[in-house]
């Protein structure tokens, strides 16, 4: 119906701009054949009969050329003529009044004289010159130079009449215009099946690229729900295992080393006890003692150095289950329509400022955000907060999330040291820095600002439209 509608008002747009095109076009002719027959009347019948006899005021000859010019002017198509000289002395007229009066001529006329060219224009009968010729009303003035039998240049002026012209007009206009019209309208009606169809298969591949996005945002979501499921139930466990293996490999070597110390310590009371006994002071006995001590000694260093090791162990599984298990909980939260960003990024926050970077949050109201946009948003400012807190420990992060523009706008800014972004996002070194980011707002159909500069703190802007939601 759009289509429809939208068709009907371009054919009525054509049809009234051809209508209008073909009313010109109707005009020019017909001022063009009035031009043309101005012309030719000017040079075979007027141009001959203008003698200098004609040019003295013969009588004789000005009755010839009168008797000529009214047999022109039978019809009540020529209203009028006139015989100028170049110097504004009408030398005949049809109307003997005005024989022999001067007016100045216009710039036009003068040049349609000089070259032989032809003129016309509406009559204006304010002019001193058409003092006689008010009674006509409107007519065309047709200006045509030609030469006299003497070669001399002369303009021969001729009236038409308006009406007759207006008439012609009309009549042209009357056969072109139906004609012109009636071909955009057939056009017009050829033209809508085919448009009625290429606006159903517009329709019906919109309707499939949106089933087609529908398909890929579920299969996304499908597929971080698969991937959270088997990194809870596959490594998330596997690590636990690992941690509770290293607990039990600490206790034994803690147990070990508390069993070798106490061996030690009772060889060395016995070496003493020996040494007193044999108060002889022989050096030898001494001697052996001291090796005992330093040998228990050297047993004791390798397994401090394996506990050392394994306390770092310890650390490294139980900081990275934390985050596996938080990154699991947020990519299978994500696709609960319940799940509040806000929420998931405060639990992130309050995790944050536990380590001590303290984060204050400003949130406005938030409309309805499909998985895509709210996985962004949370990925996003997760990762902005651990870097500010990784990177820039103890300075103060500011996190932003709301509307603004038609877009939902998600800034995290701190004040730490900051760095140079052209070495951060991309591959560097091994390390993606922030590409993983800018991905993620990417795929959201948004972008990924960075701001930041050595000594001057860092600014992360993420803008994901609401349109594409």
């Amino acid at each position: 119906m759009q289509h429809a509608a939208i068709s009907l008002v371009a054919l009525v747009a054509v049809g009234a701009l051809a209508a209008i095109i073909c009313v010109q076009v109707v005009q020019d002719q017909a001022l063009r054949r009035a031009e043309q027959n101005g012309a030719s009347l000017a040079r075979r019948v007027v141009a001959p009969m203008v003698t200098p006899a004609v040019e003295e005021g013969d009588t004789d000859a000005l009755v010839a050329l009168n008797t000529q010019v009214r047999y022109r002017m039978a019809g009540d198509m020529i209203q009028r003529i006139k015989v100028w000289s170049p110097n504004g002395l009408i030398l005949y007229c049809d109307d003997p009044r005005q024989v022999g009066l001067t007016f100045p001529l216009d710039e036009d006329d003068l040049d349609a004289l000089t070259s032989g060219g032809v003129d016309s224009d509406i009559s204006d009968l304010d002019k001193s010159e058409n003092v006689y010729d008010r009674g006509f009303g409107e007519s065309l003035e047709v200006y045509a130079g030609v030469r006299d039998t003497s070669g001399n240049p002369i303009l021969v002026e001729t009236y038409f009449a308006a009406n007759r012209l207006h008439a012609d007009e009309t009549a042209l206009i009357r056969r072109i215009v139906p004609v012109v019209l009636a071909a955009v309208i057939v056009l017009g009606l050829l033209l809508v099946p085919l448009a009625f169809t290429l606006a159903r298969r517009v329709s019906r591949y919109e309707r499939e690229r949106q089933s087609m996005i529908r398909l890929a945002v579920e299969a996304s979501s499908a597929e971080r729900r698969r991937v959270a499921g088997e990194l809870h139930d596959g490594v998330i466990q596997d690590l636990a295992g690992v941690g509770y293996a290293l607990s039990s490999i600490d206790s034994q070597l803690v147990t070990l080393g508390r069993a070798n110390g106490e061996r030690t310590a009772g060889e060395r009371t016995t070496g003493e006890r020996t040494a007193s006994e044999r108060a002889t002071g022989e050096r030898a006995a001494g001697e052996r003692a001291a090796g005992e001590r330093a040998a228990g000694d050297a047993e004791l260093a390798p397994v401090e150095g394996m506990l050392t090791t394994l306390h770092t162990a310890q650390r490294l599984v139980h900081d990275d289950l934390l985050a596996l298990r938080e990154l699991t909980g947020l990519q299978y939260a994500a696709d609960s329509p319940a799940v509040d960003p806000e929420a998931a990024l405060r639990v992130v926050a309050d995790h944050v400022a536990a380590e001590g970077t303290p984060v204050e949050m400003v949130v406005g109201p938030l409309p309805g955000l499909p998985p895509a946009h709210r996985a962004a948003l949370i990925r996003i400012g997760r990762e902005a907060m651990r870097n500010a807190a990784k990177h820039a420990p103890g300075s103060h992060v500011v996190l932003t999330l709301g509307v603004s523009g038609g877009n939902v706008v998600l800034t995290v800014v701190d004040d730490g040291p900051g760095f140079d972004p052209h070495n951060a996002v991309g591959p560097v070194e091994g390390h993606i820095g922030l590409a993983l980011l800018a991905d993620a707002a990417e795929g959201a159909g948004g972008r990924l600002d960075v701001r930041s500069r050595p000594s001057h703190g860092t600014t992360i802007r993420a803008t994901i439209p609401l349109l594409n939601s």
